[in-house]
């Protein structure tokens, strides 16, 4: 029997990372139907029942020497190790999480060879030296796959082993929607407020994110370099509320135009995504109609089954729009990094993306609504090309991760 240790990324707070360890663990079984996979939580016992593997109760960022320990151990009675889990090698939001990955996955590639990178985006990197740290990380693995070309790109330029790097997508396309069953349905009742005339009447779904709100590139995430108390403080960015201002404009205009009710989910349950979904609830033209995912209590499964139900998506984080896509969700796309613009372009819709600093410009309302228009208005149609390009990246993915097999062998045992 295979035994997989998958080193996943943030399943504790961050729903696009919950979408890319479904489809991780989804290829885990169509390859290797009796595989044990392990993967790595804070929340063990809940996260064993949204994904049905056992799980390493840890941060997926611990930094405690026995937490580290243990994934050594772990991935040494492992038959494989996979690492994936979103853009985690990129220097532009900070450079510690790199130097962090780098020691960390160089240690499990001691304790196994056989790694492989499983579908990571290789974000903005401006540091020389990052590069070299990340050109030098992947070639430590056995196997590298990114979810783009131009992640490969970056990769052998910066001197990453071609024979070793992959593109296919994001492996968050490859689970499908099942139908809501009884006791989702008295989950979104119950937690949300969301009965069979919110589901029934349409409604248009909206994945935003916080930006501008924080300056990228220092040496410690954001979240912990604001908690130092020797931290110069700098004033707020004035293109953050002049982005809120457009935000808050759209949702208005957005709402006053069509009569839908409006879903609104948070992808990321830490950071500010839920205060900006109450901000732009009340700047709503009708506010009672408008519902926000803010409580953690919905598996990634049922979170893909609602929006399934939508008419529409106007997705501001990746996943958003990815979950919305291989659910055959219209979306129109406003991303922050290069990564939104890629996704769309693999699909065919990259007259539907725009850049976010776009919101900072005078013609931003007009323009996605202008969008958002056009997809409803050809909707079926729109429909269609989105489900035959998912259906083309779910067997790029598919074709791109055969290849593990090979580095486990046939009987699936270490030797």
């Amino acid at each position: 029997m295979t035994s997989v240790l998958l080193i996943n990324s943030d399943l504790a707070e961050n729903r696009g990372d919950r979408a890319i360890a479904e489809g991780n663990i989804q290829l885990v079984r169509e390859l290797f139907p009796d595989a044990t996979v392990t993967g790595i939580s804070q929340h063990p016992r809940r996260d064993a029942e949204w994904y049905g593997i056992d799980f390493l109760d840890m941060d997926f960022q611990s930094l405690r020497p026995l937490d580290m320990v243990r994934l050594l151990r772990a991935a040494r009675r492992s038959d494989l190790v996979l690492w994936g889990g979103g853009e985690l090698l990129k220097d532009y939001t900070n450079k510690a999480a790199l130097w962090y990955w780098a020691l960390k996955m160089t240690a499990v590639s001691w304790a196994n060879p056989r790694v492989v990178g499983a579908f990571q985006g290789i974000g903005p990197t401006a540091s020389a030296r990052s590069r070299r740290i990340i050109a030098r990380l992947v070639n430590r693995t056995s196997l590298f796959l990114v979810r783009d070309e131009e992640s490969r790109d970056k990769l052998l330029a910066w001197g990453a082993d071609p024979g070793k790097v992959r593109a296919a997508s994001d492996p968050a396309v490859l689970p499908e929607p099942e139908p809501l069953d009884a006791a989702t349905l008295t989950t979104l009742r119950e937690d949300f407020g969301i009965d069979e005339e919110f589901l029934a009447d349409g409604f248009v779904c909206i994945g935003p994110r916080d930006w501008f709100h924080y300056r990228p590139g220092g040496i410690l995430p954001f979240k912990y370099a604001e908690r130092l108390p020797f931290r110069r403080r700098r004033g707020p960015d004035p293109r953050h509320q002049a982005y809120l201002d457009s935000l808050t404009a759209l949702m208005g205009e957005l709402t006053r135009r069509h009569a839908l009710r409006v879903l609104l989910v948070p992808m990321h349950l830490s950071e500010s995504d839920a205060a900006l979904c109450r901000l732009l609830r009340d700047h709503s033209a009708a506010p009672d109609s408008v519902r926000i995912l803010d409580a953690d209590t919905l598996s990634p499964a049922q979170v893909r089954s609602l929006v399934a139900r939508a008419t529409a998506m106007i997705g501001f984080r990746l996943h958003s729009n990815i979950i919305g896509i291989s659910a055959g969700v219209p979306c129109v796309n406003v991303y922050y990094v290069d990564k939104g613009r890629v996704f769309f372009d693999q699909i065919g819709q990259g007259h539907r993306a725009i850049p976010i600093e776009a919101a900072l410009e005078e013609d931003f309302v007009p323009r996605v609504l202008s969008l958002f228009d056009d997809v409803l208005e050809h909707r079926d149609e729109v429909r269609g090309d989105v489900v035959a390009a998912t259906t083309r990246l779910r067997a790029s993915v598919r074709s791109s991760f055969s290849a593990v097999a090979a580095l486990v062998g046939s009987g699936g045992s270490r030797p």
